[in-house]
């Protein structure tokens, strides 16, 4: 400040003070604006002001007032929102919320803690209670209704895994909350958003210890669900099969190795069984030589399985009958030329086609002499050319 202002304000403010106390009825003339100093002042005693308010909270939290203390720290954080007490008061808040039972409350003070103060020092350990919240709900923790439990918690636990990964997509428990999310998808039927969550976990995270986990449940569900009929073909067995192939020349050594063998042969067991199915349906219906494709494509896949046993049997007994000639997949006489690549062409794609990963129909080949005749538009010439055509009443429906 000026020297000569600042005179001028000492002279005036001693001149107020010997006013004031030569004329006590007098009344006092208004303070002066605030200074830079004065305003330090004050923000030191707002300080302790919010300590001593912060305290006050805490002293009815130590008593067992649980209830007071929730009230007078939601009144502490609307009058001081900006105080670096805030956090620790709204950290406090969601810990009763919990203490109390009222776990998808507290998940959402955690929320309001991480969202509004990313700052606080109690980040990691708000996910960790977040995280264990979520998994309360999904281990079958009901929803409250009226202050009832009633409603199944899996459908809350995928809104909180959701919640952690989206604020804390790097924590130390993301692979957790992103696994765990699929987890509530696959419980919740929804096969695609539970694969795609387990596939995020080993995009996101493919060096933590959940990473082999996340890549069997996706062969897991796949083979549920082939096994349960939902799929129009084999695809989601094919799917599971590639998959379990996948973990155990990634995962050789993880404990659920052997699970994953298992499935395996019980995929492969099935396979053989479906194709065994249409090698007899081709039986009974007397064409044998479709049979014994499908019979040597079992014995091919499984030799060592009783369905192999059954299909060299039944093959034994149709060369018996009929002979090795009747049953050869390929041309009865020697040809050459394009018919016989043709005919070559047509037998690869009946054997592609009697293959369990299959999975669409077989694409026919088009010769020369079977292609159909195309007519050729014919050029406009004139403005009748252009012209709309007459308009054709359809035919009444016979009564």
């Amino acid at each position: 400040m000026d020297p000569v202002a600042m005179r001028n304000l000492i002279f005036k403010s001693l001149c107020l003070v010997f006013l004031a106390g030569a004329a006590p009825g007098r009344a006092q003339e208004p303070e002066p604006t605030p200074t830079p100093e004065t305003r330090q002042v004050v923000n030191e005693r707002a300080t302790v002001e919010e300590q001593a308010g912060f305290q006050a909270a805490r002293a009815l939290e130590s008593s067992g007032a649980q209830g007071d203390a929730l009230s007078a720290y939601k009144r502490f954080i609307k009058k001081n929102p900006a105080s670096p007490l805030a956090m620790q008061a709204q950290f406090r808040i969601a810990e009763i919320l919990e203490s109390e039972g009222e776990s998808s409350k507290a998940f959402s003070a955690y929320q309001t803690l991480l969202t509004q103060y990313p700052d606080t020092p109690d980040f990691e350990k708000a996910v960790n209670r977040q995280v264990a919240i979520a998994n309360d709900y999904l281990a079958g923790r009901k929803v409250k209704l009226l202050g009832f439990a009633i409603l199944p918690g899996t459908e809350r636990a995928e809104e909180m895994f959701a919640s952690i990964i989206q604020n804390a997509p790097y924590s130390r428990n993301a692979p957790i909350a992103q696994f765990n999310l699929g987890l509530t998808y696959e419980r919740q039927g929804r096969i695609p958003e539970a694969a795609k969550s387990y596939q995020a976990v080993l995009d996101r995270y493919p060096a933590s210890a959940i990473a082999d986990d996340a890549l069997y449940q996706i062969g897991y569900i796949y083979m549920r669900l082939g096994e349960a009929g939902k799929s129009q073909d084999l695809s989601a067995l094919v799917t599971a099969k590639n998959t379990f192939e996948d973990f155990l020349l990634q995962y050789p050594d993880s404990e659920k190795a052997p699970q994953a063998r298992d499935n395996l042969q019980s995929l492969g067991s099935k396979e053989s069984s479906d194709l065994l199915a249409i090698a007899q349906f081709y039986d009974r219906s007397k064409n044998h030589r479709a049979a014994a494709i499908y019979y040597n494509d079992v014995i091919r896949r499984l030799p060592d399985s009783e369905d192999a046993t059954t299909a060299r049997d039944r093959l034994q007994i149709l060369r018996s009958e009929f002979g090795d000639e009747s049953l050869r997949t390929g041309p009865e006489q020697t040809q050459t030329g394009e018919t016989a690549a043709l005919r070559r062409r047509l037998q690869a794609q009946v054997e592609t086609s009697a293959l369990a990963d299959y999975n669409g129909p077989p694409r026919a080949d088009v010769v020369a002499e079977q292609r159909p005749v195309i007519s050729r538009p014919r050029l406009r010439t004139g403005t009748r050319d252009v012209a709309p055509l007459p308009a054709v009443e359809p035919a009444l429906p016979n009564p």
